[in-house]
């Protein structure tokens, strides 16, 4: 399934023409706590967050990409990012909830090293298909962000250059497989907060990555 949306993605995309600008969002006060923050959370962005987001909207314009279509996650912290570049670029932006991170249902309030230690005794893909109560599995993440980028490919008619902001564990779920890595190599694409990454779907690659530690 994840698979046949992947294409399906890929091929609307291609026939518009379309490039997909990957935005992990500013960082947080969460992220400052790292694995001592609650897994789900919602705390706003710090002074650093704010002025990440901004670089994001100054690259943007120092580079002439003109962004024709914003889409963000339904979360403060991703909100706030998404305000500050659509601001910087007199866009508006839109809500799409399926890019939110993931539901972790009752282990939302665990800590992340507590969490980990949990899932340490898993096999990558038992990890894959593991769904906490109430919550969900990595897999159907992965579906929900493929089906919500399916909508965004079908919304961006007119446009060539869509911004997608969204949390770093989204991310990890959706680059590898536009770049067709293996699940084993979700952690290569842990790009930073503020980071910009670009999908183009004409070359079916990443072909250019700004405003991010790594070279994928």
């Amino acid at each position: 399934m994840i698979e046949e949306l992947n294409s399906a993605v890929k091929s609307k995309a291609a026939a518009q023409n379309l490039s997909f600008w990957f935005v992990r969002h500013g960082e947080s006060e969460g992220n400052v706590l790292a694995d001592t923050c609650p897994i789900m959370h919602d705390s706003p962005l710090t002074e650093r967050g704010k002025q990440e987001a901004q670089g994001v909207a100054e690259y943007l314009q120092k580079n002439d990409i003109q962004i024709s279509h914003i889409f963000t996650s339904s979360k403060g912290r991703s909100r706030q990012t998404a305000d500050i570049i659509a601001s910087a670029l007199g866009l508006p932006i839109a809500i799409k909830a399926g890019f939110d991170e993931r539901n972790w249902g009752v282990w939302a309030d665990l800590r992340w090293e507590e969490a980990s230690n949990r899932l340490d005794g898993l096999t990558l893909e038992e990890r894959y298909t593991f769904v906490p109560e109430g919550g969900e599995s990595w897999q159907q993440m992965e579906k929900r962000l493929f089906t919500t980028l399916e909508e965004v490919a079908d919304e961006s008619t007119g446009g060539e250059n869509v911004l997608i902001v969204t949390h770093k564990g989204c991310l990890r779920a959706i680059m590898p497989k536009l770049a067709k890595a293996g699940l084993e190599k979700h952690k290569d694409f842990s790009v930073s907060t503020g980071s910009l990454s670009k999908f183009s779907f004409e070359k079916d690659e990443f072909d250019f990555v700004g405003l991010s530690p790594m070279n994928l």
